[in-house]
């Protein structure tokens, strides 16, 4: 009796700390709606993360077959893919982890393809659908940011400020990558030679650079891989529900899909911190207004930023290259 091989599905999520409870829970929906066929190779880029957190997220997949899951410091092989040269990013350890998505790529030389999700996130079906999509020659396949395409300010920004169609401008939170045209186009050279030369103001600064330089090369993908909460479209069956933005159902109630959260919340061995946190804004008014002008800053700055005298889209119209 012979047995078909096992499909390896590269999956790569960033986190510290203070999100490692929330990514035990986008692990238990990812592990329920897995299947026997696949095999899910998990990768955990962290700046800090405790051994305690550590192990608790280990324990996750202990006794999952067919899922592996190991933790890769940024500070240590990100310094490493650097070759050691402070001078390749002028700018310090905390501001370079600020683009962690963007190295996965030189990273992960053994892998051609692969899934970035962030940690606030749900799966509803099984992620390998996501992987199996035809890339064609694109770099990424991606979902529109729903907030930035349909808000007139924010649409303003993305045209403005980075330089694209405010309906291509897309969400950096799921990520399908062509992980091997990422290195031949030198993707993160560019980057880092942007990062630099400019040290543009920006809103999202690792979405908005993936947005610029990727803007003539991507794969726009229905809205059900990347279903954000702050702004929700219609979509007849989400399959990775976003909490994105400030609309956290571990903070507030009425969040769509929320109930999804708490249903795979239930068996994280994190509980008791969650609900410490929601309780803490049920208790704390004080919370949900500081989320309140953090909101209302960052519309200013959607506002504000396209008008500054340099930013990607004037840089572009002085025959800088920014889009690969």
């Amino acid at each position: 009796m012979t047995t078909t091989p096992q499909r390896e599905v590269p999956i790569f999520f960033s986190i510290d700390d203070k999100y490692a409870p929330y990514l035990s829970v986008a692990l238990l929906s990812l592990i329920d709606n897995s299947s026997p066929e696949n095999l899910y190779k998990i990768h955990v880029l962290y700046q800090t993360l405790s051994e305690t957190n550590r192990n608790k997220i280990s324990a996750l997949v202990a006794f999952q077959p067919n899922i592996s899951l190991v933790f890769i410091s940024l500070k240590d092989d990100l310094y490493e893919r650097l070759g050691k040269d402070q001078n390749t990013l002028r700018a310090d350890y905390q501001t370079l982890t600020i683009y962690y998505r963007l190295f996965i790529a030189d990273m992960f030389p053994q892998y051609d393809k692969g899934i970035y999700l962030d940690a606030d996130i749900v799966v509803n079906q099984d992620i390998a659908e996501l992987y199996r999509l035809p890339l064609e020659d694109r770099l990424v396949g991606v979902v529109q940011d729903a907030f930035i395409s349909h808000d007139p300010v924010a649409s303003n920004y993305a045209e403005q400020a980075v330089g694209v169609n405010h309906e291509k401008y897309f969400n950096s939170g799921v990520l399908l990558l062509n992980l091997t045209k990422l290195r031949t186009t030198n993707f993160s050279t560019h980057f880092l030679k942007l990062m630099n030369q400019f040290h543009f103001q920006l809103i999202a600064p690792d979405q908005d650079y993936l947005n610029a330089i990727c803007s003539q090369q991507l794969l726009l993908l229905e809205n059900k891989w990347n279903y954000q909460t702050e702004f929700p479209l219609p979509v007849e069956e989400p399959v990775v529900i976003h909490y994105n933005l400030f609309g956290k159902p571990w903070c507030y109630d009425e969040v769509p899909y929320g109930y999804l959260f708490w249903k795979y919340a239930k068996d994280s061995a994190f509980l008791p911190e969650i609900n410490q946190i929601k309780d803490s804004y049920v208790q704390n008014p004080a919370l949900a207004q500081h989320d309140a002008q953090h909101k209302d800053l960052l519309v200013q700055r959607l506002g504000e930023f396209p008008g500054l005298s340099s930013n990607m889209k004037k840089e572009a119209a002085k025959g800088v290259q920014i889009s690969l």
